[in-house]
């Protein structure tokens, strides 16, 4: 009976060594073509939001200095579009394939297809699935943490229990829940504050006012906002404004992203802060990893089991706004 367990025990050693090389080799035998002329791919989640514009603009400017081509689709927030959007860069033959996700279930696909055909994939932000080779992205949850800790070192003295609406992307948005994840459990470590609501503000501005609207109404006492984009932040002042109330003095009101509209409204005095991103330096890392891959060189990651490059993220507001204000 022993010796019947140790030689399962045995068989079992040999098969799980047999697949761990297995899935090494096919890591290594990974190998991708640099197609001349070269031309690198962005697949953008959405080219009307400022955030995506300046990520474009990131990679479009390192793809230059490289000497290559540039190759935009631009998908519009739809998660159809960017599936197809996404195999018609394949098909003209691209290099490399930049893809910001819309839903990164969406995309497993799309990666499968880019490999077969070759061609590294890179994951510019949002959140990644399948077989992706290099995620670059913010630290989410750090902003998160330091929106709430501003909000706190901000309002904290007042002496009641201090009321705060939290404005969330659209469901399933994987940045947004961990941004909102790390506003949340700094605020689990100050219990004078209170989330009285979260929001979905659906990433729009129209989305932001239309919860600050009804959250104003509903808790007229509140003191802090704070919105998991920029966007959702603008429509957050418009409906303070509207209200009569400032997003400063009366309710300090926090985004995030950085986006060049906010930082004016920072300066203009009606934003209190926001989590900047540095979404033309990511752009630019997802290509400087792309020229890694093709030229069969190691990627630098921040962590290596995850692939990912993180870059990190500050708090604007008004005593540093104009060192980030494009003149």
């Amino acid at each position: 009976m022993k010796n019947r367990v140790f030689q399962i025990i045995c068989i079992a050693l040999v098969v799980m060594f047999a697949l761990t090389t297995a899935a090494t080799k096919a890591e290594e035998a990974k190998e991708f073509v640099k197609k001349e002329p070269v031309k690198i791919g962005y697949s953008v989640y959405d080219m009307q939001q400022p955030y995506w514009q300046l990520y474009a603009k990131g990679i479009e400017d390192a793809c230059k200095k490289a000497g290559y081509g540039f190759a935009l689709s631009d998908q519009k927030s739809s998660e159809q579009a960017q599936v197809f959007g996404s195999i018609d860069l394949i098909n003209q033959g691209i290099s490399a394939l930049i893809v910001s996700p819309v839903q990164p279930p969406a995309l497993l696909a799309v990666i499968d297809a880019a490999h077969k055909a070759s061609i590294p994939v890179i994951i510019g932000d949002v959140g990644v699935a399948g077989d992706y080779d290099v995620f670059v992205l913010s630290a989410n949850y750090d902003g998160g943490k330091m929106a709430a800790e501003y909000m706190v070192e901000q309002i904290g003295s007042k002496p009641e229990t201090k009321e705060v609406l939290l404005i969330t992307l659209h469901p399933g948005s994987a940045v947004g829940e961990i941004r909102a994840a790390g506003f949340r459990d700094e605020m689990k470590n100050h219990p004078d504050f209170k989330i009285v609501a979260e929001l979905n503000g659906n990433d729009t501005v129209e989305g932001g006012y239309l919860v600050t609207k009804d959250t104003l109404s509903a808790n007229p006492n509140l003191v802090g906002i704070y919105a998991c984009n920029d966007p959702e932040a603008q429509g957050a002042a418009q409906a303070l404004k509207t209200a009569g109330k400032n997003g400063v003095k009366d309710v300090l009101l926090v985004g995030f992203n950085g986006d060049p509209p906010a930082l004016d409204f920072i300066k203009s005095g009606d934003m209190a802060a926001t989590i900047r991103q540095d979404p033309y330096g990511q752009g630019k890392a997802c290509v400087e990893a792309a020229i890694a891959l093709m030229n069969g060189q190691p990627v630098t990651f921040s962590n290596k089991e995850e692939r990912s490059i993180y870059f990190q993220v500050t708090v604007v507001d008004v005593s540093n706004v104009d060192q980030f204000i494009t003149k």
